[in-house]
């Protein structure tokens, strides 16, 4: 080197400069990027025969919730991918012992929700009430499975998976161990439920997603679902994603077919019981006679803030002694008490809590709704979802209210 010439070094120092900067460019040129990893996991997706996985999932604000379970899917040539999955509620969750089999038979000893579906049928076992509902998505009954997404991640069921979050752009941002499982951690942006950040976890090995997170802008909600345990191709029967049912035992059941279940105008209001944060319970049945308003809210639904400061505003045949406005608070985040914000929006009626255990007696899925009970027990204006125009809809109860007050006078 000593020996060398000023301007041979310089031209080798050039060289291996270059070289370094190409090995550089290759490297850039074949590193993936977070898109990259998203159409990975879309291609390993595609590529599932069946899936049998644990999970666990909270959420919280717009996304309330505490589950955990297990899940089933079966792909069909030629046909979506049907799905059994169980939503067992629960503040704390233990990971069981690895197991090289498919998941067993849910156990019975605590209550569970159980979902079904495929294609456009869909079914729901509610066994702490011994109901076993069913229905299709074309009839009006996709509210059965409107909790199937605590489950069962979109992204297995879609046929064309991430397509919200593959529209903007997904950062590679770290690695973290998931259920065992080394994955890349990939951040991005959606709009697809309003502005929100997003991470997916996915499997360095096999680009299966592993997790999830979502959080809403501007702190609405937000969501964590993690698969603790992960069966890849198992030995799945169609019987196996299929709810097994037997009302036929010493405590009876009923079945019901959710399409023929009709709520609408005319029909009578489903009864319930339900209960304020000190105690005091509320039937529906029990206001027979009075013309009672039923508005299904939540502390962080924007909109149900809006529609409550409408309704406070309507004129005086709304503050009739034969009308009964009732809130009735549902999905709501557990470490929130929806009393001092429902207040806040200025609509004097009494607050009543964990309304979620009603939802489908009311076809429900989210919050905000509105249904309006006449005098004698029937619906006589049903609103789910309601107008995005708060003062429209509440021109439109006030005008309903107005009607039945006259036509009883």
């Amino acid at each position: 080197m000593a020996n060398m010439r000023p301007d041979r070094i310089n031209r080798a120092s050039r060289a291996a400069a270059a070289g370094v900067a190409a090995a550089l460019c290759v490297s850039c040129e074949s590193a993936p990027t977070g898109r990259d990893r998203l159409l990975d996991a879309a291609a390993a997706i595609e590529r599932l025969s069946s899936l049998a996985y644990e999970y666990a999932y909270e959420g919280s604000g717009s996304a309330a919730g505490s589950y955990t379970g297990r899940v089933r899917l079966l792909s069909a040539a030629d046909e979506p991918r049907t799905y059994w999955a169980e939503l067992r509620p629960s503040p704390s969750w233990t990971a069981p012992p690895p197991d090289d089999s498919p998941p067993d038979d849910p156990p019975t000893e605590a209550p569970a929700l159980i979902v079904s579906g495929g294609g456009d049928y869909v079914a729901a076992l509610d066994e702490a009430l011994g109901r076993f509902h069913h229905g299709t998505i074309s009839g009006g009954s996709g509210h059965l499975v409107a909790n199937a997404p605590f489950a069962v991640l979109p992204a297995f069921t879609d046929p064309q998976p991430f397509q919200a979050e593959l529209a903007g752009d997904m950062e590679l941002v770290s690695r973290e161990t998931i259920g065992g499982v080394l994955c890349d951690v990939l951040r991005g942006r959606t709009d697809e439920f309003g502005p929100a950040q997003v991470w997916w976890h996915v499997g360095v090995e096999d680009d299966l997603p592993r997790a999830f997170r979502w959080e809403a802008d501007d702190g609405s909600g937000a969501l964590a679902f993690e698969i603790r345990s992960m069966l890849v191709d198992p030995v799945l029967s169609a019987e196996q994603l299929a709810i097994r049912v037997d009302l036929d035992g010493p405590d009876g059941g009923e079945v019901i077919d959710e399409d023929e279940r009709r709520i609408e105008p005319g029909v009578p209001a489903p009864d319930w019981t339900l209960e304020t944060a000190s105690g005091s319970a509320f039937r529906l049945s029990e206001l027979r006679g009075d013309i009672v308003v039923l508005s299904f809210g939540a502390s962080w639904c924007a909109l149900c803030r809006d529609l409550a400061a409408a309704y406070a505003a309507l004129p005086e045949q709304a503050a009739s002694e034969r009308v009964r406005f009732l809130n009735l608070n549902a999905w709501e985040s557990p470490e929130v008490d929806p009393g001092p914000i429902v207040r806040e929006w200025g609509l004097d009626a009494p607050l009543l809590l964990r309304a979620e255990r009603i939802a489908s007696d009311y076809k429900l899925a989210s919050v905000p709704a509105l249904f309006v009970v006449d005098a004698a027990g029937d619906l006589a204006l049903v609103r789910h979802p309601t107008l995005a125009d708060a003062e429209a809809q509440a021109g439109e109860l006030e005008r309903t209210l107005r009607t039945l007050l006259d036509a009883d006078r």
